[in-house]
C-alpha cells in the first residue's frame, strides 16, 4: 500500500508556485502577475471606500469606518469585488488582523491588506503608507505619526536583474513592537525591528534594527540615547 501511494505521489505532477506564493515566502517574485496586480486592485478599492468614508458630509458612522478599515486587512472574499475575477492561481490568502480600540486617520494606502497585523490601542495618522508585500506587525499601544512609509518590499540591486516592470521583486518582514512610537514622516526599510518601547524621530529613515527601550534618529537613524526607567 505505502509503495503504491509512493508511486503515486511520484506519477503526479508538482504544481509550480504562483508568483503570490513566491512573494509570501519572501523570494523572488514578479508583481505584475496577474493575480497580484488584481488584489492590489481590490486592496485599492477597500482603500478608497474607507478613506472617502471619513469625509463628515458623507454621515458614515465611526462604526461603519471601522467595518470598512477591516475589510481593507480582511478581504471577505479577495477578487470579488465589481469586475474583479478572482484567478484561482493560490489556494491560500492569509487574513490580516486588527485590535480594539484602533484609530486610523485617512488616507490609509497599502497593497494587499492581509498581510498587515495591528494589535489593541493602537494610533496610526494621515497618510500611512505601507507596502505590504510580507508581513507588517504593529502592536500593541502603538502611536504612528502621520506620512509615516512602511515597505516591506525592494528590488535587485544589480541594474541587469531590475529589468522595469519585467523585473523581480523582493520582501521582507517588518515588525514594530509594543508600546513604540513611529514619528511623522518615518520611513522603514525592508526586514527591520523596531524593538519594544522605542521612540522613532521624525524623518528618520531606519536601515537597521532599533534596539529595545530606544529613541533612534535621523538618516539613517541611529540610537540616540536608552530610556531610563524601562
Amino acid at each position: 500500500m505505502a509503495a503504491q501511494l509512493a508511486l503515486n505521489n511520484l506519477n503526479s505532477p508538482s504544481r509550480a508556485r504562483s508568483q503570490k506564493e513566491e512573494m509570501l515566502a519572501g523570494r523572488y517574485y514578479f508583481p505584475f502577475d496577474k493575480e497580484l496586480v488584481l488584489e492590489r486592485e481590490r486592496c485599492n478599492g477597500a482603500c478608497w471606500r474607507f478613506n472617502s468614508s471619513t469625509n463628515p458630509n458623507n454621515g458614515v458612522s465611526p462604526e461603519e469606518r471601522a467595518r470598512q478599515f477591516r475589510d481593507i486587512l480582511q478581504p471577505r472574499e479577495p477578487g470579488r469585488d465589481s469586475a474583479i475575477s478572482p484567478t484561482g492561481n493560490s489556494p491560500i490568502t492569509p487574513t490580516g488582523k486588527v485590535g480594539e480600540n484602533v484609530v486610523v486617520e485617512a488616507p490609509f494606502n497599502c497593497d494587499y491588506g492581509y498581510n498587515i497585523t495591528i494589535g489593541q490601542d493602537v494610533a496610526i495618522g494621515k497618510n500611512c503608507t505601507i507596502l505590504d508585500t510580507c508581513e507588517v506587525k504593529i502592536g500593541d499601544r502603538c502611536n504612528i505619526g502621520p506620512n509615516v512609509n512602511i515597505y516591506t518590499a525592494s528590488l535587485p540591486i544589480d541594474p541587469k536583474r531590475r529589468l522595469g516592470s519585467r523585473g523581480p521583486s523582493l520582501g521582507q518582514k517588518i515588525t514594530i513592537s509594543d508600546d513604540c512610537w513611529i514619528g511623522g514622516g518615518v520611513t522603514i526599510l525592508p526586514g527591520r525591528t523596531i524593538g519594544k518601547g522605542s521612540t522613532v524621530g521624525a524623518g528618520s529613515i531606519v536601515t537597521t534594527d532599533v534596539p529595545p527601550y530606544t529613541v533612534a534618529c535621523g538618516n539613517p537613524a541611529r540610537v540616540m540615547r536608552g530610556i531610563s526607567g524601562s
